[in-house]
């Protein structure tokens, strides 16, 4: 996955990579993929949900960037 940066809208990030939903949950985000939320998450960039819930971009997006690459690496077998 490219990497995820401020202006991409929260249903996008979601959509291409479901693991950033537990680092949105764990950050005290709503549930962006129900109801009303998934009508904003639409709407809302990743600055603007940063912004809303008082939250430091920076380590979000390095939060949500891990996951996505943990969640794009290949597991191995053991």
């Amino acid at each position: 996955m490219e990497k995820i940066t401020a202006d991409m809208k929260i249903a996008e990030v979601i959509r291409r990579c479901p693991a950033t939903v537990d680092v949105l949950l764990g950050r005290g985000c709503p549930d962006m993929r129900r109801g009303f939320f998934s009508l904003m998450a639409r709407l809302m960039s990743v600055r603007n949900a940063a912004r809303m819930h008082r939250l430091a971009l920076g380590p979000l997006l390095d939060d949500l960037n891990h996951a996505a690459q943990g969640a794009a690496a290949p597991r191995l077998q053991a």
